[in-house]
């Protein structure tokens, strides 16, 4: 059962996750090193082009392996698999570690259509600090993921295991893999840590059923999301209460110009051709779209701090 599928069963938030899949239905010695080897189905072949670690501290890489490819992904994690296809996923590698007291720590080796998927379905659930690993980790409900270059990783004990081995491991893994990928282009238009923003909520998304399981915009495809868009999400701190910012990169101006207009007409009939409306709540809500990319900000304080956010994204996007 894969990484991310346990974490969601241990947080509690099962239901949550379910909702998700039916939307989219619609410390230790330096490691010495072995040659990935093997095939998955569909024709996917699962080599990898970096080796792994045959022997990490006391940790024995056992023989013998799992592989799989998008065509039977859902064998190995039934529910959750439609998350990993929707970022790209080309093939997984499970590799067991056996410990001297015969306990097994599991890591599950997830390439990626680019690094930026990699990064995608890391931070679609990222909810704690970063501990070090890779070009981004997190360590929480005895799972550590990382992501680096276009691979994204899973390590967890099948019995309870320490997070400095879980960590320790980790690490290993992560310097095998020779590359490194870069962030989401979009991440340069976000507002920085001194202007309000939350690192931690950054994600990376391509389709509005993700969108929508960490910030709902409709039910509806409203902004013509697919396979060619990239999105992000992020949240800022203002002195006014927490904004939600939403930058979407469209493949053309033309697409970018139709999914502006599909917005407005649905979520602010009223308010199409201003671009921006105070919702019940007494808080702002506004679109505007530069070039090919859509910017959305959420949840503002008032007009002018509306007005001073997208004034912040256009100064980053026009530099």
């Amino acid at each position: 059962m894969g990484g991310l599928w346990r974490r969601w069963i241990g947080r509690g938030k099962m239901r949550g996750w379910i909702l998700l899949v039916g939307g989219m239905m619609m410390a230790t010695s330096g490691p010495e090193f072995l040659p990935g080897k093997g095939s998955a189905a569909g024709g996917s072949t699962g080599d990898l082009p970096f080796v792994v670690p045959q022997k990490i501290g006391h940790w024995e890489l056992e023989k013998g392996k799992e592989t799989y490819g998008p065509e039977n992904l859902f064998d190995y994690m039934d529910g959750a698999a439609e998350l990993y296809l929707s970022y790209g996923f080309r093939s997984m590698t499970l590799h067991r570690y056996l410990g001297g007291d015969a306990s097994r720590v599991v890591v599950e080796i997830y390439e990626m259509a680019s690094s930026e998927d990699a990064y995608g379905i890391f931070s679609f659930e990222r909810e704690d600090e970063d501990v070090g690993v890779g070009q981004g980790s997190e360590l929480g409900g005895g799972t550590l993921r990382f992501w680096k270059g276009r691979y994204f990783v899973n390590v967890y004990g099948e019995k309870e295991t320490s997070d400095e081995e879980l960590v320790a491991i980790g690490k290993a893994i992560a310097d095998s893999i020779r590359e490194t990928g870069r962030e989401p282009e979009l991440i340069k238009f976000l507002p920085g840590e001194s202007r309000g923003l939350i690192p931690g909520s950054v994600r990376f998304f391509r389709n509005h059923v993700c969108l929508n399981q960490r910030f709902f915009i409709a039910n509806k495809n409203i902004l013509l999301l697919d396979s060619t868009t990239s999105g992000l999400m992020a949240q800022m701190r203002t002195p006014l209460g927490k904004v939600q910012i939403i930058l979407i990169d469209y493949p053309d101006e033309a697409r970018a110009a139709s999914a502006d207009k599909s917005f407005r007409l649905a979520f602010m009939p009223e308010a199409q051709r201003e671009g921006m409306i105070k919702t019940e709540d007494g808080k702002w809500t506004g679109a505007m779209r530069k070039g090919k990319l859509w910017i959305g900000v959420f949840g503002a304080g008032d007009r002018g701090q509306l007005q001073e956010i997208f004034r912040m994204v256009l100064e980053r996007v026009e530099k």
